[in-house]
């Protein structure tokens, strides 16, 4: 199962369905209901969606669902982390390329549009730059 974090604040919430977060019928005169948060809206295309985290926490993330590819860089806390690119879920073979961060070290790691995802362990943060 992959990790989608944007999806725990609606779980949390209780928003198992539309209607669930003010998703339903539209009221009979046509106008909104301003008592009600709108379902989903469509943002304008140079507006960022929420939809993709805009950082990696421990995690792993599939490529074109839940991150986009591109150059994503860390600065290890105080203790080591992780990070793992990968062609495939579940199977040791699927690691493309891995390495881990000493405290204080700063990484890039380009995720590219092949990859299938990316694996975050042990607290980094991870930016698209």
């Amino acid at each position: 199962m992959t990790y989608r974090p944007y999806l725990l604040p609606l779980v949390a919430a209780g928003c198992l369905a539309l209607a669930a977060c003010g998703g339903g019928s539209p009221p009979a005169d046509g106008l909104p209901d301003p008592t009600t948060t709108p379902a989903a809206t469509t943002p304008a295309a140079d507006t960022p969606t929420t939809s993709r985290p805009l950082e990696l926490t421990d995690g792993i993330y599939e490529v074109g669902a839940d991150i986009l590819p591109g150059t994503y860089a860390a600065t290890a806390g105080s203790r080591p982390c992780y990070w793992a690119r990968l062609r495939s879920f579940g199977q040791p073979s699927s690691i493309i390329a891995e390495d881990n961060l000493e405290p204080g070290e700063r990484q890039q790691v380009t995720v590219s549009p092949s990859d299938r995802g990316f694996k975050a362990a042990n607290g980094c943060r991870w930016r698209l730059t």
